[in-house]
């Protein structure tokens, strides 16, 4: 079940596919990063995904490595970073301050945590995944595999959204 910062998380990643006309399922999710004002940046240098601020835009580097599946949450986890700890369209004093500022996992565990959340809200918004699980659920079972190629993620993070919300063992 969520707590009340993961609620919150929801709601504004709700708030972000209203507000920017974000259509669920994601497709692809550069097209949402250019939506929002960033650009994604892919390099075969780089080994993991990243977010920083230029000028009055961003850019998210991501490895040219990954899945469709992994770039996709990966890119997601960052907006997350974006609007949750940078600030971006929600505080312009916290966005005025950022510089080359990046979130590690390893250092900031409890804001990776809310990126994931964020990621999670953003890719399967509770109500379309609601549906989605109606949808491929047959005699109480539950097709994940289904769910997790309609939102274009793992099954795992399919799974794993559906047990956060309450709707999954």
């Amino acid at each position: 079940m969520m707590n009340r910062i993961t609620k919150i998380i929801n709601n504004i990643a709700e708030d972000v596919i209203d507000t920017y006309d974000i259509h669920i399922p994601i497709c692809n999710i550069n097209d949402v990063v250019t939506v929002l004002g960033g650009y994604v940046y892919e390099s075969a240098d780089i080994c993991n995904s990243d977010v920083m601020k230029q000028n009055d835009r961003f850019v998210i580097y991501t490895p040219s490595s990954y899945s469709a599946e992994r770039k996709r949450f990966a890119v997601a986890q960052e907006l997350g970073h974006l609007f949750l700890h940078m600030g971006y369209k929600i505080s312009q004093k916290l966005w005025d301050k950022q510089k080359n500022m990046t979130y590690y996992e390893s250092k900031y565990p409890l804001e990776e945590y809310q990126a994931n959340d964020f990621a999670d809200a953003l890719l399967m918004p509770k109500d379309v995944y609601k549906k989605v699980l109606e949808q491929y659920t047959t005699g109480g079972k539950v097709q994940t595999a289904k769910i997790a190629e309609y939102f274009g993620v793992s099954v795992l993070t399919a799974y794993s959204r559906g047990k956060s919300l309450g709707l999954l063992a």
